[in-house]
């Protein structure tokens, strides 16, 4: 469902000046009177209904003093020592742009030594949906552009699509976790319109034309009635299988209560790069390929977060991704019930049933009770964990061996993506043994074609965590 038009509305408004309002509504200014000796002024502030806040760094144009204005923190900003005359307020902010929404003042007049207040806000998000031509009542959407990154202009034919799972629970039928995807196709604007969402739900929105592909953004919408998600997505023309671009992105992470945040992994999701954070927690990485990307760090003892990032040449990009401390809980029925619908969706209990390797599901991994994530797999008949100069290694008992990969050689896969070692054995420092929901292993040339690299004589381990099998 689309808007008919990008949607143009002057948000409530209103203008006092010395004391009288001017009502927005008003179709004619007042002609303007003679200039007099006595400087004017006009303060105001913007606020983001959507989100329930002040619109804060927003640029502010006041036409008719040539002059431009960023709010602050409070959504507010002010201009003095202007001649007596009719002006307008126009806001400009990216969310704006994503929402297809101009926000501008009707002109009005001001006179000599006086103060006009001008107060402007983004609609609601219900407001929204139904100028939007979205069905009221509870009906959630999001909304948004896809544009080229480097040309920055609108990708049109797009296919967004946004995926979440539907829960059910009830004594007739127990759990049942049902896949629902919703997809539109981005107009000559490069904006999309997905409509008909319900709230409360945690989701995926990705964006693809051809062989270019976004990665897939995790999204969260509330529990209000009407809630509403605005995201500009950077799709590059590029096949989406490049590696390296001229994108750089730095940043800082976090480590709740930690007294350094030094040896943290961060990771582009979807390709080879990754980086180490020094002692104050900063990293930096160049070369990437252009697009919405995603990055994912990782510190032993803490939980694994993502940030979604979009990356140019234009400008370098910088986040800073707060670990939380990761803490082991027992899982209700419900919980475990949801799990192994996850690992349903994944092809894990396909795989299982298949006969071919080695399997061990989350409750035989919840006995198990590991710390790491060697006291997993030193219970895999075919491994051995040994103590090397930088921690317990794992290597295959069997002797397979590997041009590329040396006697006894291991690869990894966490979370359906290739695990690429910055020392050996490094994956027991970044993947906590709690957060293991699933774990495969695969002998040489046994493993799916889908988890076969170029080592195809090492042993395979394919790792499922709680970041990917959520609850």
């Amino acid at each position: 469902m689309r808007f008919a038009t990008p949607l143009s509305l002057v948000a409530a408004f209103a203008v006092y000046a010395a004391g009288a309002p001017l009502l927005a509504q008003q179709k004619t200014p007042p002609a303007p009177a003679p200039a007099t000796k006595g400087n004017a002024s006009i303060a105001g502030v913007v606020v983001d209904s959507v989100n329930g806040r002040y619109l804060s760094g927003a640029d502010v144009i006041v036409q008719g003093a040539k002059a431009s204005l960023v709010t602050d923190s409070q959504g507010k900003f002010r201009i003095d020592s202007l001649l007596p005359g009719t002006y307008q307020v126009g806001v400009f902010h990216p969310m704006l742009d994503t929402l297809g929404i101009s926000l501008a003042s009707q002109p009005f007049h001001v006179g000599p030594d006086s103060v006009s207040f001008v107060f402007l806000a983004v609609p609601s998000a219900r407001t929204i949906i139904r100028a939007g031509g979205f069905r009221p009542q509870g009906t959630s959407a999001v909304i948004g552009h896809v544009t080229e990154p480097e040309s920055l202009q609108p990708v049109a034919g797009a296919e967004v699509s946004i995926a979440w799972s539907q829960l059910e629970v009830s004594k007739e039928i127990g759990v049942r976790r049902t896949p629902r995807v919703i997809r539109d196709s981005t107009d000559a604007q490069g904006a999309f319109r997905l409509c008909g969402l319900p709230n409360s739900m945690q989701a995926t929105l990705q964006a693809r034309k051809a062989g270019a592909v976004t990665a897939e953004i995790p999204i969260t919408l509330g529990d209000q009635d009407s809630e509403l998600f605005a995201r500009t997505m950077l799709l590059s023309r590029a096949d989406s299988g490049a590696k390296t671009g001229n994108a750089i992105v730095s940043g800082r992470v976090v480590l709740e209560g930690a007294p350094s945040n030094a040896g943290s992994r961060v990771e582009v999701v979807g390709t080879d790069v990754i980086a180490m954070t020094n002692e104050r927690g900063e990293f930096s990485i160049r070369n990437l390929p252009s697009g919405t990307h995603v990055l994912l760090a990782r510190h032993l003892g803490f939980g694994a977060e993502t940030v979604p990032v979009d990356l140019s040449s234009h400008e370098a990009k910088q986040v800073t991704i707060k670990l939380p401390k990761f803490v082991a809980v027992i899982d209700p029925v419900v919980v475990t019930a949801r799990r192994a619908s996850s690992l349903d969706k994944v092809g894990f209990n396909q795989r299982q049933r298949s006969g071919t390797g080695y399997y061990l599901g989350p409750d035989q991994i919840q006995m198990i009770r590991p710390n790491a994530l060697t006291d997993i797999l030193r219970r895999v008949p075919g491994l051995r964990v040994s103590y090397g100069p930088d921690g317990e290694q794992v290597t295959s008992s069997r002797g397979s061996t590997s041009l590329t990969g040396g006697p006894g050689c291991v690869q990894y896969y966490v979370d359906d993506m290739p695990w690429q070692s910055v020392t050996p054995g490094d994956i027991n420092n970044f993947v906590n043994g709690p957060e293991v929901v699933g774990v495969e292993v695969y002998a040489g040339p046994g493993a799916p074609a889908q988890y076969t690299r170029s080592m195809q004589d090492c042993v395979t381990v394919v790792i499922w965590t709680k970041f990917k099998i959520r609850n």
